[in-house]
């Protein structure tokens, strides 16, 4: 998985799972670390020096999103949505 998909990975993890998006917003590199993921030290300190409400707000305007266009899809799957 590339650095990019790993990021796209935890924004989901941290969407669909509070207790994880707790911690990511508390101790980034805790939550990352213990949830499995192989970050840089780089992109680690990036999520450290984001703004708590900047990533939080950015957080729940993503989940909106897809929420919205989950809504426009075929509802057949497990998550009430059908991925083209």
């Amino acid at each position: 998985m590339t650095q990019k998909e790993a990021l796209r990975v935890i924004a989901g993890k941290a969407i669909s799972d509070p207790v994880f998006r707790a911690k990511l917003l508390d101790d980034p590199e805790s939550a990352i670390s213990e949830a499995g993921f192989d970050l840089t030290p780089d992109q680690i300190e990036a999520l450290k020096e984001m703004d708590r409400e900047q990533l939080e707000r950015g957080l729940t305007d993503l989940d909106e999103r897809l929420t919205m266009a989950c809504w426009g899809k075929t509802q057949s799957s497990v998550f009430g949505c059908t991925w083209h």
